[in-house]
């Protein structure tokens, strides 16, 4: 029976990540998931979530009880994400005579130099962002009744329980990441705007959009080296990229694509999808390792792995993986090797403070959905203030649901943020701090990649010999590395 029901789960995850494949990378000119949903709907009754939330002793169905619960609460909503996604991809703004998409002004906010001119395309980008508020929030809305109706005593209450994030301990560890880490983020945003001559009080999300742009490294970062970076780099861990016919690299600049990269496990292990819509410059190098750290990962999943292990489980893991990846350009070592890089200290510096603004922002929006989801009365000011307060910009209040993901993910960044310095601190005492390089790194972190997310970063750590997921690495890196005048 368990099986069989594994099976057809399988089954529908592939339809769905295809579907979204093909919208997000810009071949269809829309997301049609209802009928998938309505293909498979006997897998996500309410009877069917009841049952398995009571058979939750051991892992594999407590994976199954999380999958079933929040596929029931999509089935639910699936006409109004489908709604969203479709307008926001459909829709256009003008802009010297042209009508440009709106998936493409985000790239044009971060390369736009003039900062009158940017602000203008971020307001024209905020207005098209506010037409889907009404839907978002009715779509939040019966997302937290049917919570209820299900017996728990909250949606957070719901996404807690089922995902196992332990909220109240990772609250706790990013207050105190906020606080420890306050004076240094003050201190290099001042620096770092001034650098582009923006004031902190004038400055808005969009400009720090420009800033972590970084064009001035374009040259350290050239387009034609990317993908030769990625395959030098997986070959000195022992990978031939070449050999791997269970992926597909897809950078082809299509007008829909979606400006956010994302790999697309279709079948795991047997079709993965990396996708990105390089805009130029280092952040193209950070969206490829990152989606090529997931890919690598479900490329290398055990295929007798049972479903609930390879697709299912907690996405820390693979966020994880991903982020190992994505701050290499952070290792003067990688730069050196790969790139030829003889001093990369500028660019250290501010990819540095790049990734303490997100840790901060993540941290902030852990703390603003923990109040939007016990009521959404006041949540545009409430999203304001906080993310204000703790960033030190201008806040766009058309992003207060936009900036949302469903059931928490943001927690499941948080943690993958936590266990990626661990990860990282193990593979530089075994193996050096050019791990990238060793062969004997490549096949451990293959032999983790094999267990799909079975284990959880908790569990993957103490291996590792931590007592557990604790962010004082984290922290203590980031301050000593922000504080360190030379980096």
């Amino acid at each position: 029976m368990i099986n069989d029901f594994e099976k057809q789960a399988e089954a529908f995850h592939q339809e769905l990540y295809r579907e979204y494949y093909l919208a997000e990378a810009g071949l269809k000119d829309e997301l049609s998931i209802i009928p998938i949903y309505e293909r498979y709907a006997h897998l996500f009754g309410e009877d069917v979530v009841r049952e398995l939330l009571g058979l939750t002793q051991d892992r594999r169905r407590r994976y199954l009880a999380e999958w079933v619960t929040l596929e029931y609460l999509e089935n639910l909503v699936k006409g109004m994400t489908e709604s969203i996604s479709n307008a926001m991809r459909q829709a256009t703004v003008e802009w010297e005579g042209q009508q440009i998409p709106y998936h493409n002004l985000r790239p044009m906010i971060s390369n736009e130099a003039d900062m009158s001119r940017r602000h203008r395309l971020d307001e024209l980008e905020r207005e098209v962002t506010a037409s889907a508020n009404p839907k978002r929030e009715q779509r939040l809305s019966k997302l937290h009744d049917r919570a209820s109706d299900l017996g728990f005593e909250s949606y957070i209450a719901l996404c807690d329980q089922l995902r196992g994030l332990d909220l109240p301990s990772l609250t706790r560890q990013m207050r105190s990441l906020l606080n420890d880490t306050r004076e240094i983020f003050y201190q290099r945003l001042e620096e770092s705007l001034s650098g582009i001559e923006i004031r902190v009080e004038e400055a808005s999300t969009c400009d720090i959009l420009h800033l972590f742009r970084g064009r001035r490294f374009d040259a350290l970062f050239p387009k034609e080296a990317m993908i030769p970076a990625l395959t030098t780099t997986l070959a000195g861990m022992g990978i031939d990229m070449a050999q791997q016919e269970n992926l597909e690299l897809d950078i082809e600049p299509r007008p829909l694509k979606s400006p956010r990269a994302f790999c697309a496990p279709i079948r795991i292990p047997d079709e993965v999808k990396l996708v990105i819509k390089p805009i130029g410059g280092p952040d193209d190098y950070a969206s490829l390792l990152h989606e090529a750290g997931h890919a690598e990962h479900f490329l290398n999943v055990d295929p007798d792995l049972a479903f609930p292990f390879k697709r299912l489980g907690d996405n820390s893991v693979t966020e994880a993986y991903a982020f190992l990846f994505h701050y290499l350009p952070l290792n003067h070592h990688w730069l050196h090797r790969i790139l030829g890089i003889e001093d990369g200290s500028e660019f250290v510096r501010l990819a540095r403070f790049q990734k303490l603004w997100f840790l901060r922002r993540y941290s902030s929006k852990l703390l603003y959905e923990l109040e939007l989801h016990t009521r959404l009365d006041g949540a545009e000011e409430r999203y304001v203030s906080l993310l204000g307060d703790e960033l030190g910009v201008a806040i766009p209040p058309e992003d207060y649901l936009k900036d949302v993901d469903d059931a928490f993910y943001c927690a499941q960044y948080l943690r993958a943020w936590i266990f990626e310095v661990q990860l990282r601190r193990f593979l530089e005492n075994e193996f050096g701090a050019e791990w990238f390089t060793m062969r004997d790194a490549g096949e451990y972190l293959t032999s983790l990649w094999r267990r799909g997310q079975e284990l959880r970063p908790e569990e993957l750590a103490t291996e590792m010999g931590y007592e557990g997921l604790d962010a004082k690495y984290l922290v203590e890196e980031l301050v000593s590395t922000l504080s360190d005048a030379r980096d």
